[in-house]
C-alpha cells in the first residue's frame, strides 16, 4: 500500500494523545536545535562517546541547546562529569526523582528551547553531518513534522554492524511509504530521528504507560498527522548492548507485551479501514519477529527465560499455530541459507 500523497488521516488531528508539552515562551531566545540526552546511571565511557559525537558537530550555542536531563541516578554526578569532558558548553538538569523512561522523556521536551528536539539516548550516537543533512532537508520541506535517517547498530565494544533499510526510497525526500515503514514495521530509531518542538506541543508528550514501545507510539502518532523526512544514509547509530534498558524488558517479554498493545492503540490514529488493514499486517509482522528474536534468545544469548517469554507473548499477538507456522518458516530459512552456504 502506497501512500503518495500524505494527509491528515485522524478523525481529529488536533487530538492530544500525550501529556502536555507547554509552548516556549514568545520572549525566549530559540536556538534551531535541542539535542537533550536523558540519562540513568549511565556507563561513562558510552556517555562520553554519546555526548562527543554531538559536540563534535554543534554549532554555537545560539544555534543549539545541548542539555542532560538526569533521572536521579545513583551513582552518576552529571555535574562533575560535564565539567570534565564538556567544560560549560552542555547544561544539564536532575529530577529530584527518578520518573522512569517517559517522564524523564517528557521533561526533555519541556526543557528543550529548540524549534527542533532530538533525543539521543545515553549510549547511542550520531556521525559526521547528521544535524547539518536533516537541516538540510527540513530546510527544503518547511512542512515536515519530523526527519530521519538510516542508522548503524554497534555492540558494547563499538563492532559496527549494518542492516539494509527496508524502506525503498533510496533519494533524500518526503517518505511516501509511512504507513508501511511506521506503522505495519517500524524503521525508525530514537537516535534518527529529530522532531518539530510544535509538533510535540500540538499532539503531546510521550505515553509514560510504555517504557519499550513509547516511541513507536510516538512518531505513529506524528506520522499520521505530519509529513516526515527521511535521509537514506546512516547518519545516526544505535547501541545493543548486555546491561540496556532494552535488553531487561526482552527478557521479561515486556517489549512483545507492548508491540501488541501499541498496535491496538495506534489503531485510533487512522480511519477505520486502514486501521483494520494495518492492525492485521503488524500482528502478522511482529509474530514472526518475536518468534525470531525468542530463536536467537534461545540459540545464541542461551537465554531461556527470555525465549519462553517471547513464545507467550508471540501467541497473545495470534495464536499457538500461527507462532508454529513461524517457527517451521524460520527454520526453513535457517536450513536453505546453510545449505546454500555448502554449496560450491
Amino acid at each position: 500500500m502506497s501512500h503518495k500523497i500524505h494527509s491528515v488521516t485522524s478523525d481529529n488531528p488536533s487530538r492530544i494523545d500525550g501529556p502536555y508539552i507547554s509552548p516556549v515562551p514568545e520572549t525566549a531566545e530559540r536556538p534551531f536545535w535541542s539535542v537533550m540526552i536523558p540519562t540513568y546511571n549511565p556507563n561513562l565511557s558510552y556517555l562520553e562517546q554519546s555526548l562527543g559525537s554531538v559536540l563534535e558537530q554543534a554549532p554555537a550555542a545560539q544555534h543549539m541547546q545541548i542539555e542532560l536531563i538526569d533521572d536521579g541516578s545513583t551513582n552518576f554526578d552529571p555535574q562533575s562529569f560535564l565539567h570534565a569532558v564538556a567544560g560549560s558548553r552542555v547544561s544539564f538538569y536532575r529530577q529530584p526523582q527518578h520518573l522512569g523512561i517517559g517522564g524523564n522523556w517528557n521533561t526533555c521536551l519541556e526543557r528543550a528551547r529548540g524549534h527542533w528536539v532530538h533525543l539521543l539516548h545515553q549510549d547511542d550516537l550520531v556521525l559526521s553531518g547528521f544535524y547539518r543533512r536533516l537541516h538540510d532537508g527540513i530546510e527544503k520541506e518547511p512542512s515536515v513534522g519530523a526527519a530521519f535517517c538510516h542508522n548503524f547498530v554497534i555492540d558494547s565494544e563499538g563492532r559496527r554492524d549494518f542492516y539494509p533499510s527496508r524502506i525503498k526510497q533510496t533519494t533524500p525526500g518526503v517518505l511516501t511509504d509511512w504507513l508501511e515503514y511506521v506503522f505495519v514495521s517500524l524503521s525508525i530509531t530514537t537516535a534518527s530521528i529529530v522532531v518539530k518542538r510544535k509538533v510535540y506541543e500540538q499532539l503531546g508528550g510521550f505515553d509514560v504507560s510504555f517504557n519499550y514501545a513509547l516511541d513507536w507510539d510516538m512518531w505513529k502518532r506524528i506520522a499520521s498527522r505530519r509529513l516526515l523526512w527521511y535521509e537514506p544514509d546512516p547518519l545516526a547509530v544505535t547501541r545493543q548492548h548486555e546491561q540496556s534498558t532494552t535488553r531487561q524488558l526482552m527478557q521479561s517479554g515486556t517489549n512483545i507485551a507492548e508491540i501488541r498493545r501499541s498496535i491496538e492503540t495506534s489503531k485510533s490514529y487512522l480511519p477505520a479501514a486502514e486501521a483494520a488493514d494495518m492492525a492485521s499486517r503488524a500482528q502478522n509482522y511482529y509474530t514472526s519477529y518475536a518468534v525470531t528474536r525468542a530463536a536467537q534468545l534461545l540459540f545464541i544469548a542461551r537465554d531461556r527465560r527470555a525465549f519462553l517469554a517471547h513464545l507467550r507473548e508471540a501467541r497473545e499477538i495470534r495464536s499457538s499455530t500461527a507462532v508454529m507456522k513461524a517457527f517451521i518458516k524460520l527454520s526453513l530459512k535457517t536450513l536453505r541459507e546453510r545449505l546454500q552456504k555448502r554449496l560450491p
